[in-house]
């Protein structure tokens, strides 16, 4: 068969033809190339330094929304922004590095980090996600950085961070308080007095991935105790004289809060010759308190050894608290006392 010759129209086809499919070529090596370098920067580690990066900046938020605690709501009031930017110091990332499973769809990745100057590591759990379009490859965080920290109060009953409030149980030697969550980071926990009664001191906490405070009395990791102050003692000491008072009048001194020793149908006058003008207290508890009072007492026919003499008694007083341990107060914001006498 003879050879026809291609015509002009033909080879002009033939090499549009052959410059199409090296573009082809040509735009599906650099697709490739494109994917990898795009793959590249979507590692497991890149995964956790962008979630830490979130933490060094305080955005608790974006970190939540990442990685969730898996945690109850009341777990997690003190995992927001505002929080964490009160800290005193938060995370600085020294390092991330993935072990080398590059084939497996699950990977630890390993973060060198610090707070407040105190460094510590974590190993985090990083499993492969769906890819997107079928080619990028994702990660998925599994374990969070938010740390469990267990708070009770002793006279307390809420703690503040930042502008953040939460109430806490009553301190026990045998069960932990409530546990929050928090993100590294040093932060200042603060008591919130109950009353006019209560001084309170902040207590300083760092979160790593475990918690660091000096305060470390009991099962919880931070306890907070009442200080009371001057104000209680005056208190008492009103609530002492007007007891004393009221049982050294005729016949304020037949009222049941009165001591027997001053009361009863023989007695015909009674006065106070000496009335507490302090008290004391105990240093195992600074919310009790006692002085001492003596009285004048008359007595008529029928007493005993009538005639008059003087009776020594001590006046004791109380204070009272609620259920979670609390300093409780009257409706115009006294505190509540039980104010007896004893002999």
């Amino acid at each position: 068969m003879a050879f026809t010759p291609v015509s002009a129209q033909g080879k002009k086809r033939m090499k549009l033809i052959g410059i199409l499919v090296g573009v082809l070529v040509v735009l599906v090596i650099a697709g490739v190339v494109a994917i990898k370098v795009a793959n590249s920067s979507r590692t497991p580690e890149a995964e956790v330094r962008k979630y830490l990066d979130l933490l060094a900046a305080g955005k608790a938020s974006a970190a939540t929304a990442m990685v969730d605690p898996g945690v109850n709501n009341d777990q997690r009031t003190f995992l927001t922004d505002d929080v964490m930017a009160s800290a005193t110091s938060l995370l600085v990332v020294e390092d991330v590095v993935a072990d080398k499973n590059d084939d497996s769809d699950t990977r630890t990745v390993t973060a060198t980090m610090q707070v407040n100057g105190e460094r510590f590591t974590h190993a985090f759990r990083v499993t492969a996600d769906d890819a997107t379009m079928g080619v990028l490859d994702n990660w998925k965080i599994r374990d969070s950085l938010a740390v469990p920290v267990t708070v009770d109060g002793d006279g307390i009953g809420q703690f503040s961070v930042g502008e953040t409030k939460a109430s806490i149980d009553k301190a026990s030697f045998y069960v932990e308080g409530r546990s929050f969550l928090f993100y590294p980071g040093a932060y200042n926990f603060t008591p919130v007095a109950p009353n006019e009664y209560v001084d309170t001191t902040p207590v300083s906490v760092s979160v790593l991935d475990d918690v660091r405070t000096r305060n470390n009395d009991g099962k919880s990791d931070v306890t907070f105790k009442a200080t009371y102050n001057d104000k209680l003692e005056a208190a008492a000491l009103e609530a002492a004289q007007t007891l004393v008072e009221s049982c050294g009048t005729y016949p304020g001194n037949q009222g049941d809060d009165c001591s027997s020793l001053i009361r009863g149908d023989s007695v015909t006058a009674i006065s106070i010759k000496e009335k507490p003008t302090s008290l004391d207290s105990y240093s195992f508890d600074p919310t009790s308190f006692s002085g001492s009072v003596t009285y004048t007492v008359t007595t008529g026919e029928g007493a005993l050894f009538p005639g008059t003499r003087d009776v020594g008694l001590t006046v004791k007083v109380d204070a009272r608290f609620d259920d979670d341990g609390v300093l409780k107060v009257t409706a115009d914001g006294k505190p509540d006392f039980r104010v007896s006498f004893a002999f």
